[in-house]
């Protein structure tokens, strides 16, 4: 009886009863619910005087589809009529006890649902029969839909178990679904998604299709907490396509604005206004008021942010209209948070107080909801001057998100989590440096910065080992060290410019203003353009914008940790032109450059010297190619040959060609060595940096295992001095809030690595054997990997060829590690 579907068939009664009937159940199962409710109809009407049996087993598949449809009344009409003659037992009377009983429920009699899905438990347990998890899994809807989630989930659990007794596929999948829903119910995301994903897995295998459609699109919903709105709307789309094309008009709704909130999330506001006009307007065709509650509320959030507070109070006094006629609590609590937020903006604050706090009271049990009322309550707080008031409210907001973060397990879901809480973070900081409080300001957004990082490095250690930082001038001052923290924002921005005896603060332009100029400044050098002689107007503007502010506390040869934030991550700061004169040169030519990414880790930076050989090579490239995506490097046999030339020979392991698998990087125990160095191609992924990869050859036993990712690296701990990636992209495509660059080089980080070296574009491979040899010879000659790599880079940058362009020696860039 499990509901599941997919694509579209012509209704067609034959006069065998079983072929009709797989024939209708093929379509219902494949999601064409009105053409087969239509086919089980005539076949029932046809088969009432030929066959009763089949009659009432083509009335109970058409009550089936009819409980899908959401059409009670016309369930109940059909299984009560007082005409026909139902079996009394056998699993006929047991489909029939659970529709009745899911149609009462759904029209609000409980006591009638009650007693007619008893009387299926007690027929199904009188003859052991196998839709005994259908009633389990009828329980659990019941239990669901009063909100007792404990009970559902162990029902959901014991249809699971039959479903899998009875190599039932289609409730297998059904159950996953229905679990991982009510583990986003409880919050419990990280489980949901593992849920929902297994779910998805099993749909696509029997071609559910409407389960495919429904997981795909739960699994985005979870994502979306998680703070990964990328994936979820990755998933939102291809749920929206999905229903879509089989034709469920309310779940394409659901998807189409949930696309819209991923959207919102990503800074797109065009792209989402445009999705939730799209859902609204199918959502009211269809009459669906939690819908469109739910859109209307989203809405308002929109055009609150745009300042149109008139438009956004018609559509938040919308939303709370139809929540009240959908009774969906949860609704109601947003769309009367969304007011709460609109009276602060329009009135002035009056009755905001009290809105605010009854939206909190009644979003005791949803620390999603509620760390974001707090927020408002201590922005309402700080406009009114109770700073003790507001104080309290930023500090509780932040300590019921960090309580929620803890709960998440798994790097991939943990990762972009932090997007929930920067603005709680962002907000606190702004409120403390209003208060003239910028060093603490700063050491509370430090906090936030690198947590996944930081708890990997944690792992096997004491607790104290990564204290946070009691100073940030304490730390600078050890490193003897400028450290420049930024944090982007889409008002205005700030950069810390922090010296051993110095903390300022300045004040930048936006978010978007800066990451506009990144981009475009990227776009030049990445088309090989000579951006210094062309003296290009984004190289200027960005040195000028995020570093001449500070330039009085950084002197010509110093040393910089630059601690990135948003799009900064994807800029080399070597690259920005300063001005001297009325000429320009690279910024390079006056400091020593690294790449951190709290200053909490910086605090440890050389704490502890690496337990190993230090001349312990360990040498890793010019695999056996993979095909035609990853053809071989020409050039990799001499990157290799000039590398070794400054390691003793019995200090080195080389793994090249077919010895260069995936496998052998673990086998040779990485913990051993102080450098180690990949020559092969590289792979980066947006959607999930975890996957990106280092290109190695693949063992003749498994020809597509060639890839070592970056999910495998972190879990091979590393007391390494320095890794170092020469391949594209080992930087990394994408920045989490708090995490910034998350690729090869993060995991390189995360395994423990003391320094890395990975690249932010497509590398050159001629060019790059000659920046690898001078960066080795300066290692030898005793230089700190900092210092290697800059006198590398300035090496190639004063020469008259083409490598003097940024193109060619900017592209690595240092990262330290712990």
């Amino acid at each position: 009886m499990t509901i599941c579907s997919l694509g579209c068939r012509s209704a067609v009664v034959s006069e065998d009863p079983a072929a009709t009937f797989q024939h209708i159940r093929s379509d219902f199962l494949h999601g064409n619910l009105d053409v087969a409710q239509v086919e089980a109809d005539q076949a029932r009407i046809s088969f009432a005087s030929k066959d009763a049996g089949w009659s009432m087993r083509f009335r109970l598949l058409e009550g089936e589809v009819l409980t899908y449809q959401g059409r009670r009344t016309d369930v109940l009409k059909l299984l009560d009529d007082k005409t026909v003659s139902y079996p009394e037992a056998g699993d006929a009377a047991i489909e029939r006890d659970l529709l009745c009983g899911l149609a009462h429920a759904g029209l609000g009699q409980p006591q009638q649902s009650d007693k007619e899905l008893h009387q299926a438990r007690v027929l199904s347990d009188q003859s052991n029969s196998n839709l005994d998890g259908e009633v389990f899994r009828a329980e659990a809807k019941i239990q669901l839909n009063r909100n007792n989630l404990t009970s559902a989930s162990d029902l959901y659990e014991k249809s699971l178990r039959a479903a899998r007794t009875h190599s039932d596929a289609f409730l297998e999948a059904s159950d996953l679904l229905n679990l991982g829903f009510v583990a986003m119910q409880r919050e419990h995301y990280d489980q949901a998604v593992a849920l929902l994903q297994d779910a998805a897995n099993f749909a696509k295998s029997v071609q559910a299709r409407q389960v495919t459609e429904a997981a795909l699109g739960d699994t985005g919903d979870a994502l979306y907490h998680l703070g990964d709105y990328e994936k979820a709307l990755s998933n939102f789309q291809a749920a929206e396509k999905e229903a879509a094309e089989i034709g469920t008009t309310s779940a394409q709704v659901v998807w189409l604005w949930e696309a819209g909130s991923a959207y919102y999330k990503l800074g797109n506001l065009k792209e989402a206004k445009t999705c939730y006009e799209k859902a609204l307007k199918s959502a009211t065709a269809i009459n669906a008021a939690d819908q469109i509650a739910d859109i209307d509320t989203q809405l308002a959030l929109l055009l609150l942010q745009e300042g149109q507070f008139d438009s956004a109070k018609v559509r938040s006094d919308e939303a709370v209209r139809a929540a009240y006629l959908s009774g969906d609590e949860s609704v109601e609590i947003v769309a009367k948070f969304v007011q709460a937020l609109l009276a602060m903006h329009q009135t002035g604050g009056q009755d905001t107080e009290r809105m605010l706090v009854e939206a909190h009271d009644s979003a005791a049990g949803t620390p999603f909801m509620r760390w974001q009322i707090e927020d408002a309550l201590a922005k309402y707080y700080s406009g009114k001057q109770d700073t003790k008031q507001a104080e309290s409210w930023y500090r509780r907001s932040i300590q019921t998100f960090e309580d929620k973060r803890t709960e998440v397990s798994g790097m991939d879901l943990k990762l972009p989590f932090f997007a929930n809480g920067d603005e709680l973070y962002r907000d606190y900081a702004g409120f403390l440096i209003a208060s003239h409080r910028e060093e603490e300001a700063l050491k509370l957004l430090d906090k936030g910065r690198a947590q996944t990082l930081a708890e990997g490095l944690r792992t096997g250690k004491k607790a104290s080992t990564l204290r946070e930082a009691t100073s940030p001038e304490t730390v600078a001052g050890k490193l003897h060290a400028v450290i420049l923290f930024y944090s982007l924002g889409p008002d205005k921005s700030y950069l810390w410019a922090v010296t051993g005896g110095h903390t300022d603060l300045f004040v930048l332009p936006k978010r978007q203003e800066i990451e506009s100029r990144v981009q475009s400044y990227q776009r030049s050098i990445l088309k090989s353009s000579d951006v210094l002689r062309e003296a290009n107007a984004d190289g200027r503007y960005l040195y000028d914008a995020i570093v001449a502010p500070a330039a009085s506390l950084i002197p010509d040869g110093a040393r910089v940790f630059v601690i990135p934030d948003g799009g900064l991550n994807g800029l080399n700061f070597e690259t920005l032109l300063k001005p001297s004169g009325e000429q320009f040169h690279y910024w390079i030519e006056d400091v020593t450059l690294t790449n951190a990414n709290s200053i909490r880790l910086l605090s440890q930076l050389g704490s502890a010297l690496p337990s190993t050989d230090a001349k312990n090579l360990l040498l890793i490239g010019n695999p056996v190619s993979s095909g035609s995506e990853y053809e071989s490097l020409p050039n990799a046999p001499a990157e290799i040959d000039d590398i070794r030339k400054h390691f003793r020979a019995d200090h080195e392991t080389v793994l090249t060609q077919a010895d260069a698998m995936p496998s052998a990087y673990g086998t040779t125990r990485p913990d051993r060595f102080a450098y180690i160095h990949f020559v092969a191609h590289g792979t980066a992924s947006r959607l999930s940096p975890l996957d990106s990869a280092v290109v190695l050859s693949a063992p003749k036993a498994h020809p597509d295992d060639y890839k070592l990712y970056a999910r495998e690296i972190v879990h091979y701990p590393l007391h390494a001095r320095l890794v170092t990636i020469s391949s594209c992209y080992g930087s990394g495509l994408r920045a989490y809030a708090g995490e910034e660059l998350v690729g090869l080089s993060w995991a390189f980080l995360r395994a423990g690595a003391h320094n890395v070296i990975g690249a932010l574009w497509e590398v050159n491979d001629a060019s790059t054997p000659m920046l690898m040899d001078r960066l080795y010879g300066g290692l030898e000659g005793g230089r700190e990997p900092a210092e290697a790599l800059r006198a590398a880079k300035l090496e190639m940058m004063r020469s008259q060829g083409v490598t003097r362009k940024p193109m060619y020696w900017a592209a690595f860039q240092l990262y330290a590690g712990s």
